[in-house]
């Protein structure tokens, strides 16, 4: 039997590394009892660790599909630099991929808000950031916001805006490479996908295939509250900025707030899953919707030919980015206490 060695040689052994058509299949991990309050109910929920991926974050697959769909079509040949709105691990993953396909320089939109430690994120990974003072609630087209103003720089023959927010590549992402591994690794048997929503890529990509293999399969979006904050996702407003028909691809939305995401985030991280909190948002929304669907007596009609309800989430990136936010929107008595704190030298004021 031949086996993947999972070795890369020669000249372009980091761009095959980042290709992921070369590389294993994600894991997908199911969430013990405690985790899940629906064990009981027969009800199993399997976590698809997309940080798991190279650049340790959900968005280097579309990125590195984005880059690699341009420059196949030739589109890169004249292009010097790269401009995108992205504060985060959109930007600097389209960063390195540019990289291996000769693009050195890639710029980003950022917002004012932007923390101190994901701007130094950037900076050490390359990328120049254009802080934009971003209007409270942007419509598509608001001339204002960075998306705008990423795709107008765009418009010069030496400057490529990738367009996550519209760029079909994003999703074709997914379809192509996530939604097979979730089929085949679920064995067809899969009652139920949930995602959060940010740039919304992940969900429609992932959707679009697996609805293709079972049109009646449930598919819930997950979005961040009204005046809650979680990086990455998105509110309702928010997402007008993104030009994707998302909500076409999915049958239910929820919601989920900060300390949700942030705490449901840290649990599954304590036990050995270390997701971000994106990935609790999304648990706290299927987790929700679960509830719902019990509460109405209509858990049942989930159950799959083994009479398991199987569900599948995405976990975009792990907390490390995020550790010093945890505090903030999780509750004090959840961290062990500090013995001897006062001879501490570097505790921050």
């Amino acid at each position: 039997m031949k086996v993947n060695k999972n070795v890369f040689k020669g000249q372009e052994a980091i761009k095959n590394f980042l290709n992921p058509e070369n590389l294993p299949y994600l894991p997908l991990v199911e969430l013990p009892a405690a985790l899940n309050p629906f064990a009981g109910d027969g009800v199993r929920i399997q976590a698809k660790l997309m940080n798991l991926l190279p650049l340790g974050n959900v968005k280097a697959m579309p990125a590195y599909n984005m880059v690699m769909e341009k420059a196949q079509s030739g589109m890169l040949d004249s292009v010097k630099e790269l401009i995108e709105n992205s504060s985060g691990n959109t930007v600097f993953s389209l960063a390195i991929a540019a990289r291996q396909f000769g693009v050195e320089k890639t710029n980003s939109y950022v917002p004012a808000e932007i923390s101190w430690n994901k701007l130094l994120m950037l900076l050490f990974f390359g990328v120049h950031p254009i802080v934009n003072q971003e209007p409270v609630n942007p419509s598509e087209n608001d001339t204002a916001s960075g998306v705008y103003k990423a795709r107008k720089d765009g418009e010069r023959p030496d400057i490529l805006n990738p367009g996550q927010y519209e760029n079909p590549d994003n999703p074709g992402a997914h379809e192509k490479w996530t939604g097979p591994q979730i089929w085949e690794q679920t064995e067809g048997r899969l009652s139920l996908f949930c995602a959060g929503l940010g740039t919304t890529g992940t969900l429609i990509g992932t959707s679009t295939y697996l609805k293709r293999q079972n049109p009646d399969l449930p598919v819930v979006g997950v979005m961040r509250a009204p005046d809650q904050y979680v990086p990455g996702a998105r509110t309702q407003k928010l997402l007008n900025l993104v030009d994707f028909d998302w909500q076409a691809h999915l049958d239910h939305i929820e919601q989920a707030d900060s300390e949700t995401s942030y705490r449901l985030s840290m649990a599954m991280s304590r036990l050995g899953l270390l997701v971000g909190p994106t990935s609790g948002m999304a648990l706290g929304g299927l987790l929700r919707h679960l509830e719902k669907k019990k509460e109405q007596g209509r858990l049942s009609a989930l159950r799959n030919e083994d009479g398991e309800i199987l569900c599948v989430f995405p976990c975009p990136d792990g907390p490390l980015p995020y550790l010093d936010e945890y505090p903030k929107y999780v509750d004090a008595s959840e961290f062990p206490t500090i013995q001897n704190e006062e001879f501490l030298l570097n505790k921050p004021k």
